[in-house]
């Protein structure tokens, strides 16, 4: 059963909260997708996670991308999972209508 759980971001914006819990998700070893209600934030985040630390940045792409399931964090807009993520986050109204493939759902 996935586990469900709600982030109400009050202190701090999204662009600074979700490349925090991408990282700690990587750090345990599981795969994410990130699935926006449009394309133009999804190219908001692609740019975000390339630029968000000045020391590195965070191994990602689309589910438009030919490797996509081998990459650890995928970005889209539709209810997918190429990359047998653990983790699916769900930003801006986004909506999923099946979350079994994935073991949380934020």
């Amino acid at each position: 059963m996935t586990e469900v759980h709600f982030y109400h971001l009050q202190r701090q914006p999204l662009e600074k909260a979700l490349p925090q819990l991408i990282e700690k998700c990587l750090e345990r070893k599981w795969n994410c997708v990130v699935q926006a209600a449009s394309d133009e934030r999804v190219e908001a985040l692609d740019a975000l996670l390339w630029t968000y630390r000045d020391d590195g940045f965070m191994p990602h792409g689309t589910d438009r991308e030919a490797d996509a399931a081998e990459m650890p964090v995928i970005l889209t807009t539709k209810d997918v999972n190429p990359n047998k993520a653990q983790v699916r986050f769900l930003v801006d109204g986004a909506t999923a209508e099946n979350l079994a493939s994935s073991e949380r759902a934020i």
